[in-house]
């Protein structure tokens, strides 16, 4: 029993609450509509065991060159699916993103409860991007490459790249890491530059060993090139005071910048550890203010940074704690069973808000009844190719195969910019899976078409 009360400190269980709180708001996290589109073409990859480099899903750029950077992550995902259904595959993301933020706890030093604050302030504004989908292998190998640069545990990181670019694009942002890692590491140690070098070229070279080989390295950039044509919800500009979930990013990144300028002096005496913390957060920091999805990375190595700057200006005292091991791991257990109920009771339920559902059973009866070639939003496409397999899309959200024309076209008609007539006749459109708010559905209605399903 004593060996058991040993864990009921109060620290223990600040960070079991943390944990417990990621682990919960991951696992009810809604279904993201690119997921769907994932599954499928990791379906396709596992059964024919190929790798997908032209499009073979929709009517619009068939046969075009697919960039396809996620594909191990896409098989692993329908892997994980074919064993336990939606349900694992959520868990599966939510134990690599957990996994990401165990290490970025690992990375923090000082008082337990500073880790704490500073972890549910990033919480907060990171939360929104915990979809099942590639993205959280980045949110895994991104704080993952930080520690193993900060510890010296260089070599390692070459393996880290290999897999980390065969899941997910977000690899690019580990280039920025090594570049600050290693930039302040020369620094500090002049002599080990050609190390340093050696291991960033056999990174350079391990995100080759991909389907795309030296592709990787023009199609990746060329890819964010057309996606800041468009207007999407992850790419825009974290808001200020409008988006209240972004204020705790804001304060985070202030607070970092000004402890760093206000320890001016103390920075030249920093350990080459916590030199690479502190270069690596303000190297993510440019990315988070350009884009919100870049915001969760950014925090997940800026509060090590803040907490090994708080630690650095105060003096340690010992003080002895009154320990109620027996309340600690009452409450920690009580909380552990509250979110293990609360996850297979929404599990079970299949939850409107996992969103596992969202093509309804009469609207696949109704495109079974509607001749081709189809009409859908950019949102829609990737659902309805999971559920629809028979059918192909207008558009879905991998938006490399489609020319940036046709998606700023297709912006253009469901903004009400231009009408739909003439895309409906270049691609022969004769069905349209459209919500009926779309003002292309109210356009159809007016002009005679016929709504199958409502």
């Amino acid at each position: 029993m004593s060996s058991v009360l040993r864990f009921g400190t109060y620290d223990n269980l600040l960070t079991a609450v943390i944990f417990l709180a990621i682990i919960v708001t991951c696992g009810l996290t809604p279904m993201q509509t690119d997921t769907w589109w994932q599954l499928r073409a990791g379906q396709d990859m596992w059964l024919s065991r190929t790798v997908l480099l032209s499009d073979i899903y929709s009517h619009t750029a068939y046969g075009s060159f697919w960039l396809n950077h996620e594909w191990l992550a896409d098989v692993v995902f329908y892997g994980t699916y074919r064993l336990g259904g939606l349900a694992l595959l959520t868990l599966l993301a939510a134990a690599l993103i957990v996994g990401g933020w165990a290490v970025t706890w690992r990375l923090t030093q000082g008082p337990v409860e500073s880790a704490f604050m500073w972890t549910a302030l990033a919480l907060v504004c990171s939360a929104g991007w915990w979809e099942p989908r590639p993205h959280a292998f980045s949110l895994l190998f991104l704080p993952l490459t930080v520690l193993l640069l900060a510890h010296s545990r260089h070599w390692w990181l070459p393996a880290v790249f290999l897999v980390w670019a065969n899941c997910h694009g977000g690899v690019l942002l580990g280039f920025v890491l090594l570049g600050a890692g290693f930039g302040v590491q020369t620094l500090l140690a002049p002599r080990q530059w050609w190390r340093f070098a050696l291991v960033m070229v056999a990174c350079m070279v391990a995100v080759t060993l991909t389907p795309l080989g030296l592709l990787f390295w023009t199609e990746i950039p060329r890819s964010l090139m057309r996606i800041n044509q468009y207007t999407l919800n992850e790419w825009m500009r974290p808001g200020f005071f409008s988006e209240l979930p972004m204020i705790p990013f804001w304060f985070i990144a202030m607070t970092l910048v000004g402890f760093l300028a206000r320890n001016g002096r103390r920075l030249l005496h920093l350990t080459a550890a916590e030199a690479t913390v502190h270069a690596c957060a303000l190297a993510l920091l440019p990315g988070a203010i350009l884009a919100v999805r870049n915001v969760g990375p950014f925090v997940m190595v800026a509060v090590p940074a803040i907490t090994w700057l708080i630690s650095a200006g105060r003096v340690r005292v010992a003080v002895a704690r009154n320990e109620r091991p027996v309340l600690n791991l009452a409450v920690g257990l009580v909380a552990a069973v509250t979110v293990t109920c609360t996850l297979v009771w929404a599990y079970s339920r299949s939850l409107d808000r996992l969103r596992w559902e969202p093509v309804p059973a009469g609207a696949l009866a109704a495109l079974e009844r509607c001749p081709d070639n189809l009409y859908n939003r950019y949102d829609e496409g990737g659902p309805l190719l999971w559920f629809a397999q028979g059918r192909k899309v207008f558009l879905d959200g991998r938006q490399d195969p489609y020319p940036p024309d046709l998606v700023l076209e297709h912006v253009r008609i469901e903004t009400g910019l231009s009408g739909h007539e003439q895309t409906f006749a270049r691609f022969g459109i004769r069905c349209a899976y459209l919500p009926a708010v779309s003002p292309v559905a109210r356009r159809l209605t007016e002009t005679g078409w016929k709504a199958l399903y409502r």
